[in-house]
Parts: C-alpha cells; structure tokens; sequence
C-alpha cells in the first residue's frame, strides 16, 4: 500500500458561520467540490472535522471557538468576515495566525449601498427639519419651517473607501460639493477635493454635513471632540455611520446642548445597545438609530457575492480583496 493509499486526501473544508449558513444554503450547490461546515452562533465545541478547514466565513461565533479553530486548524488560510470593519476582532492567537501567513478579509462591498443611502436619506431630513415635524406631529402642532437646500452645499466625508464613494457620487449628483479625508490624501474618484487627517482643521468651516465613515483605530479614536466642533459651522450636521468611538460624547453633547453645531445622526455607539440613562437620548438635535444603517434586503446577496469572489479568487491562486491592509492599526 502505498502512502497516498494509506492517507487520504481530506476534502477542501470550508466553515461558515451558522446564521451565514441559513441564510445561503446554495453554496453547496455552487462548490460541489467543497465540503461546507456549520459552526454554531452561540457556544459549541471544537470539533475534529474542524481542524481540516482551509477556509472561515465568520459572523456570530463563539469568541472563545474562534481562538480554538485558529490553534487547531493549521491549514485555514484566510478568514472572511460579515462585516465592513476589522476593529471587533482581535487577541494574540489572531495576531499571531496573521503574522503566519493567514489572511483576514471584510466583506467589502456587502454594506455600502444602505450604508449610503441611509447617509443621503438623514442629511435631506435634517435639511427638511423632519425631527422638528414629527415632534410636531406627536403634539399636533402646525409649525412652519423653512428648508435648506442640500444643493450648494459642502459634504465632508470622512474616510474615502467604498462606503465613503458611494457617498460621495451620490451627493454631487444632488448638486452639493463632496470634500473627503483620509490618512493619505490621495486622491478619489468622485470627490472634488481630498485632504489628509491632518488638514482637518481647515475643511471642517467649509462643511454643511459631516459624514464619519472611517474606520475605528488609535489614530481615529475620538478624533471629534471638542476643538473640533468649535471649527464647523453652527448650521452644519455631523453624520457617524462609523464607531461610536470616533466621537467624544461629551463633547458632542456639549456642542448640542449649547447649539455649537445645529445637528447629529448617531448610528453607532461605543456600548451597544445604548444604555436607556445614556443622556445622548434626549441631547437637543440628536437622532438616534439603533446601529440600523447598514441593514437593508439585499444585504444577504451582497454578502455571498464578496464571500465567492474572494472564494474564487482563492481556489484560483489569486489575490483575494478586503484584505487587512493594516493589521497593527486594525484595518
């Protein structure tokens, strides 16, 4: 008998997060030559079947059933997450895998159009005074208001990836001026100007409407506090579809409170859920969304298209996409 007879060939092994699993029962069908795992959302044990894995489609899983794959199974070569961002994850055994030679992706493009949209829905109902309304509705009161035009005025977007583009292009076709910022300034399609982190000080006077969509990393922690806010415009907007840490809070409230800057849209926080006694609730001009901006109908399509473009590119030998560009600053 020979070795290879002796050893057989273990299947290509692929782990996919169970909530990610019901939801795309047609993977199997696409790769019949790949085995598909499912992998519990809450608790579960390591499993030998586990240790044969080449390839991890994550969601909600376990933290501590992570760490075990990821010292179990020497073979996995990249992990794929269902999210836009990296900031969640972490820990040495991760970091260490990562230094080996094992690749983490985000699901690139799966959030950018609700993402966006979202941000062009709230800055067009601040410019329509609709939280004004609705309070006047609940108190069946006829109030005037008058309108901004959201023509004319100046976006700054603040990280100028995917979801920032999205933003961006679908602001200039509304007649507004789309300023963006990021680490590097380099230029991007779709943004008339882009500035790096470091000439903040100089757009945010010129900005109507700020959007925070960057990553969370030490360099963008809290990056809007007070000095800030003292430099935008005291009709102007700011819009965080990023992590709630990007932002001081008590600085932000301090600025609403004192009517410093005319409006906040908060959609992420640094605890989730908002605490019910968290004073952002009822801070002057400030709409809350429970971390909603992302959720839309055709997210589960968007994910399993990043998911099998990076899965092809694999099977192939090819450069996957969404890859941690920075994984010492989380990104």
């Amino acid at each position: 008998m020979t070795q290879a007879e002796a050893e057989p060939v273990q299947p290509f092994t692929v782990l996919v997060s169970e909530n990610l699993a019901e939801r795309m029962p047609y993977l199997a069908d696409r790769y019949p030559q790949v085995r598909f795992l499912t992998v519990p959302m809450e608790g579960g044990e390591m499993r030998s079947e586990y240790r044969d894995a080449h390839v991890m489609f994550r969601s909600a899983m376990s933290a501590e059933l992570f760490d075990e794959i990821l010292l179990g199974a020497p073979d996995l070569a990249f992990v794929q997450i269902s999210a836009a961002g990296f900031d969640w994850m972490g820990g040495p055994i991760l970091r260490k895998r990562i230094a080996e030679g094992m690749q983490v992706t985000r699901s690139a493009n799966s959030y950018n159009v609700p993402i966006a949209e979202y941000v062009m829905g709230m800055m067009l109902s601040m410019a329509r005074h609709l939280p004004t309304l609705l309070r006047a509705q609940e108190d069946h009161e006829w109030v005037r208001t008058t309108a901004r035009d959201f023509a004319g005025s100046t976006v700054g977007v603040f990280g100028t990836g995917a979801i920032g583009r999205e933003v961006a292009w679908r602001s200039r076709s509304l007649g507004a001026q789309v300023v963006g910022v990021s680490r590097s300034g380099v230029a991007v399609e779709g943004f008339e100007e882009v500035v790096t982190s470091a000439e903040v000080a100089g757009v945010l006077p010129r900005c109507d409407y700020v959007v925070l969509a960057m990553p969370l990393t030490t360099e963008t922690r809290h990056m809007f506090g007070a000095e800030q806010f003292a430099r935008m415009k005291s009709s102007a907007v700011i819009v965080n579809v990023g992590r709630g840490a990007l932002l001081d809070d008590d600085a932000l409230i301090e600025a609403l409170e004192s009517e410093q800057i005319a409006g906040a849209v908060l959609d992420a926080f640094v605890t989730e859920p908002l605490p019910a006694d968290s004073p952002l609730w009822s801070t002057k001009n400030a709409v809350i969304t429970p971390h909603t901006s992302f959720r839309s109908d055709g997210n589960t399509d968007r994910l399993c298209a990043d998911f099998c473009e990076n899965l092809d590119y694999y099977l192939k030998g090819e450069p996957l996409v969404g890859t941690m560009k920075e994984p010492t600053l989380g990104y």
